[in-house]
């Protein structure tokens, strides 16, 4: 009698204290297999449909970006200069040809101390460094054309309503080159260049024509 009394407190018991702690282990591993769908999604892209939210004349956002050596480097610096902004990708279909189109440029305008090219590879630190080993140091130690690292950072709830940088949600997969002149005071004189006519915008920028004879 004693021996059944006691199977019938620990059926109670069960049914009173167990069950719901399953329950409750089941909710959290629900709960948190909910949260890491959550952090796994995918950042939201741009409500400003890419560059189209900056205008010409308008004065550039805060631009950053990493050196070989891990510095940090911004385009406050350059202010007095004229400054071609490039921003690309190793695999872009046409990057060989983009950059030695680029360099060319910089030879046409070198000997000018108020024109600089900052260029920004929108890659991880591996890629990048290995791209600027392969070119050597001839390559990324020029002082009138920076080669940086994109400095990369996604639009947030946090973020999304500011327009102070240039994003990484920007740049789509088959956005980039993208080109962007700046003036001397660091205002968009033209924005999003397209590739046939990089050399032609400069050119109107750069070198304005000759003043009549009187």
């Amino acid at each position: 009698m004693i021996l059944k009394a006691s199977r019938y407190w620990i059926l109670i018991f069960l049914a009173i204290f167990v069950q719901p702690t399953f329950l409750i282990s089941e909710e959290i591993q629900l709960k948190s297999s909910s949260e890491l769908k959550t952090l796994a999604a995918p950042k939201p892209t741009s409500t400003n449909k890419d560059l189209q939210r900056f205008k010409v004349g308008q004065k550039a956002p805060f631009i950053e970006g990493f050196t070989c050596a891990g510095s940090v480097s911004n385009l406050e610096s350059n202010k007095g200069s004229f400054i071609l902004l490039t921003y690309w990708k190793l695999n872009d279909k046409n990057y060989e040809q983009n950059l030695r189109a680029i360099e060319r440029i910089f030879k046409k305008y070198q000997d000018r101390d108020d024109f600089k090219i900052v260029s920004f590879w929108i890659e991880d630190w591996t890629e990048y460094l290995a791209e600027m080993k392969k070119r050597g140091s001839s390559f990324y130690s020029s002082r009138n054309w920076w080669k940086l690292k994109f400095v990369f950072s996604g639009l947030t709830k946090k973020t999304d309503r500011k327009i102070n940088r240039i994003w990484e949600n920007d740049f789509s997969e088959d956005k980039t080159p993208v080109y962007i002149l700046l003036d001397k005071e660091l205002k968009f004189l033209a924005i999003d260049i397209p590739n046939n006519k990089l050399e032609e915008t400069l050119d109107s920028y750069l070198k304005p024509p000759a003043n009549k004879a009187e």
